[in-house]
């Protein structure tokens, strides 16, 4: 499985505390290192849509992600806290 890191979660990164970009620097690592979507703990797929978007927890932090099936490709889309991942302008698919 190939891991694209989208240049938003980067910008996204800088506005959290040193801690937590640590910790989200482990999960992309975590992500990096999974040969299946299966393999990924706290990963679990969006509910609201058919569309293959998933959310990955840690702490009160969130990554959305994006599986491409044909191209075997997991596209990291954003990092947000908790509060802010669910609302209606995050989710890709209700932009």
């Amino acid at each position: 499985m190939i891991t694209k890191i989208e240049k938003r979660v980067y910008k996204d990164a800088d506005k959290f505390p040193k801690n937590i970009q640590e910790l989200a620097a482990q999960q992309i690592e975590v992500l990096k290192a999974a040969p299946t979507l299966n393999d990924i703990p706290n990963i679990r797929q969006m509910e609201g849509t058919n569309e293959p978007y998933y959310r990955l927890k840690f702490n009160d932090y969130r990554y959305i992600l994006y599986y491409d099936i044909e191209n075997e490709t997991l596209k990291v889309l954003s990092l947000t806290h908790r509060k802010d991942t669910y609302k209606k302008q995050n989710l890709p698919w209700r932009r």
